[in-house]
């Protein structure tokens, strides 16, 4: 039985799926004694039923518990009105259901205590300089175990905790579904599996346009319109030592989806890149009996554009992780300069040899230096065969760090996941980097959310943090709170970026899907986008040469301006060449002085699958992008977000024939008071940047 097997007691109607079942029971039964004298003390006995909930402080989100014979609901609602329906939740922990049916201890009672959560949090690497936690809490008690069920302004969520008297526990399954009411529309994106780079375009549609079946998931986050009652992003949050959730759409079910996680590997195929999982165990955790579970959050608001501001995943994460010292002021957000996506072509600077070698390499240092840019990545290429204890002579890694010293530049280095999955092999490779002087690791091809490459994460990031490196996590799922128990993660992929952009123009729909990110992915937390693209071509652009050409992209050069401000990343990658950037001085300038970490965020206006607009302020300035898809707008957008008094702004808007040629743009100054509308003009696929900056009033 090699395949991930599904323990929800509703999915054994087929004979085979019985079959599936019981062999699986069995097995469980074989590896759960660790669990049996916990279980023991939870005898079954019949849980005492009663409906629970918790309210935001601003009484307007409020999540439900019902308990009864049938087991345990939980329930969404918004302003008194359903946003999820009830729907089942269920933990299988060994052999025994944690459904609130006949599993608290002999004669205990149910029990429910609340909580005020309050405080402020100061978050320096964040899209906020600090975050209000206030929330209320219910946690209901079933004796061994708990549903906590938690409550704040802009979303709410809930999780399973256990207190079992074991030194450990498997974790057989989870059951737990999101039922919405008719008529709710998704926006959500669809892998083919459990081994995936988690990179789709979004798509739209009612519930049941869901592919049905395995072994297609749903990943998380994704965003339900629910006509009356607002939008909710479902994503999770305090994901550790657990696998990440998904969902599916069960055949005949028009309104419902259920999870679907990856079970533990149990054999593996370990590339050069790759760690490939060949079987799963039947289970998806052996862990702690005693442990708090993640979170299943949702991100609530009247509007799409009322998600962007949401902190709920980060204020649900685990507080900074005291492993590695308290001490993060080491790590350091910026911008960098990418040399993967424009195939190392710096054609300006007479007699370079370009490749991947020392002097191309000093060529992106002079650039970061010239334009006050804090890294530069060394991507694939560095090192033999992808080993990082082998790099190659001709690259010259100590010799490329120290002269980035010099100027001032930092080197963050590249990595496949498969070298570094061996701890100590890990800790050698970090050693010597650190004591080289690299900042960091980009470290690749994980494509897994199961509890191994979970745990993975957690001590990756702990081990660089001990030696103060900072990393970033590509060819993987979204964020889930994890950088804020570990500040020296700043990115996360998980993403339909611009390398799907790259290549001789790249793919017409990541400019539509750019919009649909501002209201689902980027909900999780921050994203390894990759933007900058300097060639830009409109949608009904001639092919460019790819053997000659140099890369390029779909949509306007204004909308790839306008996704420095709107899309969140600590570590912002430029991904054009250094000679792209030296044709579009005006572009470059604006681009390197977009900040990466901010002190306030607010979603200004937008639709899902139509358009877009983040602002986002840093000290006295504040800063907005706005984009639409492959449909011309003429929108006006509220500046309710500036202070009072007058602005002078710095805006870049698509040129009357960036239909035509998406490369033309116009700068202009102006004047704009708080409050007052700004009337903006989107072309197909196009943009608008704007930097904002106070005018002294009369007399001071």
């Amino acid at each position: 039985m090699d395949a991930h097997v599904r323990l929800d007691e509703e999915n054994g109607a087929a004979p085979a799926r019985r079959f599936l079942q019981r062999t699986a029971e069995n097995r469980l039964k074989g590896l759960s004694c660790v669990l049996a004298a916990a279980l023991a003390l939870s005898a079954p006995a019949q849980a005492q039923g009663g409906s629970y909930s918790a309210v935001s402080p601003d009484g307007l989100n409020e999540v439900r518990l019902d308990v009864g014979k049938d087991g345990m609901q939980y329930s969404v609602w918004r302003r008194g009105k359903a946003i999820v329906e009830p729907a089942g939740i269920a933990l299988k922990a060994g052999v025994s259901w944690l459904n609130g049916r006949d599993t608290g201890r002999p004669g205990a009672k149910t029990e429910s205590t609340a909580r005020k959560v309050e405080g402020t949090l100061a978050t320096p690497i964040y899209k906020k300089s600090a975050i209000d936690l206030a929330a209320n809490e219910t946690k209901v008690d079933f004796g061994g175990w708990a549903v906590r069920l938690h409550a704040r302004n802009d979303g709410v969520a809930w999780r399973f905790e256990t207190e079992f008297d074991a030194p450990s526990m498997l974790v057989a399954a989870e059951s737990t579904a999101v039922r919405f009411p008719k008529g709710t529309e998704l926006c959500y994106t669809v892998a083919p599996g459990f081994m995936s780079g988690f990179e789709s375009p979004a798509k739209t549609g009612p519930v049941e346009s869901v592919p049905a079946g395995h072994p297609q998931i749903v990943m998380t986050p994704f965003t339900a319109t629910v006509p009356g009652a607002g939008v909710v992003c479902v994503t999770e949050s305090d994901l550790r030592g657990y696998p990440g959730l998904n969902f599916y759409r069960r055949k005949g079910e028009q309104d419902t989806l259920r999870s679907w996680q990856a079970g533990v590997p149990r054999n593996v195929d370990k590339g050069r890149r790759k760690i490939k999982v060949v079987s799963r165990e039947p289970y998806l955790a052996k862990t702690a009996a005693r442990r708090v579970f993640p979170w299943r959050v949702f991100v609530l608001a009247d509007s799409p554009s009322g998600l962007v501001a949401s902190d709920a995943v980060y204020a649900l994460a685990a507080p900074q992780s005291q492993k590695c010292g308290t001490d993060f002021s080491w790590v350091r957000p910026g911008k960098v300069a990418w040399d993967w996506w424009n195939g190392f072509k710096i054609t300006d600077v007479p007699g370079l040899k370009t490749g991947c070698n020392f002097e191309t390499y000093k060529e992106y240092v002079n650039f970061a230096a010239a334009n006050g840019i804090e890294y530069i990545i060394m991507d694939e290429g560095w090192s033999e065969k992808l080993d990082p204890e082998k790099p190659r002579a001709e690259v010259d890694v100590p010799g490329v760090i120290e002269y980035a010293k010099k100027k001032g530049v930092g080197v963050i280095l590249w990595a496949a996941w498969a070298p570094l999955y061996d701890r100590e092999r890990r800790i050698r490779v970090f050693d010597r980097y650190a004591a080289m002087g690299a900042k960091g690791f980009k470290i690749d091809f994980i494509e897994r959310d199961d509890q191994d490459a979970e745990r993975f994460l957690e001590e990756a990031a702990a081990d660089a943090a001990a030696r103060k490196l900072v990393v970033m996590y590509h060819g993987i799922h979204k964020p889930a709170g994890l950088q804020r128990t570990y500040p020296n993660i700043l990115n996360f992929e998980g993403v339909y970026g611009l390398e799907q952009g790259h290549s001789a123009g790249g793919r017409k729909v990541v400019a539509a899907n750019d919009v649909n990110l501002v209201y689902t992915r980027m909900v999780a937390g921050f994203m390894d986008y990759t933007p900058g693209a300097m060639r830009n071509r409109a949608f009904d652009a001639p092919p460019f040469d790819k053997a000659k050409d140099p890369p390029a992209c779909y949509g306007t050069r204004c909308h790839q301006l306008a996704l420095f401000p709107m899309f969140e990343a600590p570590v912002q990658m430029l991904c054009d060449s250094p000679t792209q950037y030296r044709t579009a001085p005006e572009c470059t300038a604006f681009i390197a002085k977009v900040p990466t970490t901010w002190d306030e965020t607010a979603g200004v206006a937008g639709e899902i699958g139509k358009f877009a607009a983040v602002a986002r302020r840093k000290g006295g300035e504040w800063w907005l992008g706005a984009i639409t898809t492959w449909d011309a707008r003429e929108i006006e957008l509220p500046t309710a977000f500036l202070d009072e008094g007058e602005w002078k702004v710095e805006a870049f808007e698509d040129a009357p024939d960036a239909a035509v040629n998406a490369e033309h743009y116009v700068r202009r100054e102006f004047t704009v008071k708080a409050g007052e509308p700004l009337k903006v003009r989107l072309a197909p696929g196009g943009g608008f940047a704007a930097r904002f900056k106070p005018l002294k009033k009369a007399g001071k």
